[in-house]
């Protein structure tokens, strides 16, 4: 049987690593960002915020393969392979 303190011990484990992402999260928002879709289009944007339950993430200022602008917009994250955010020298 476990000790009673243990549940607890990972809740409180569970809690400090949600707010470490939800921070890092906030972090990202204003950066640019490159986006793979699974159809293998290559996205640029800038990331504004990540739905709370991972399933969509806001973007502005994307620009798509075909060259065209949108001023905002919501991608779903079954469509995404990857993103990768772009550091500037200024950042650094």
């Amino acid at each position: 049987m476990l000790p009673e303190t243990e549940p607890c011990e990972k809740q409180l484990a569970r809690a400090k690593l949600r707010e470490s992402f939800l921070r890092s999260v906030m972090e990202l928002e204003g950066k640019v960002c490159k986006i793979v879709t699974y159809e293998k289009s290559m996205l640029e944007a800038t990331f504004s915020g990540w739905n709370p339950d991972g399933s969509e993430i806001l973007v502005q200022n994307m620009k798509t393969p075909a060259n065209l602008q949108m001023d905002s917009a919501i991608l779903r994250t079954p469509d995404i392979l990857s993103i990768t955010f772009v550091n500037s020298l200024e950042e650094s």
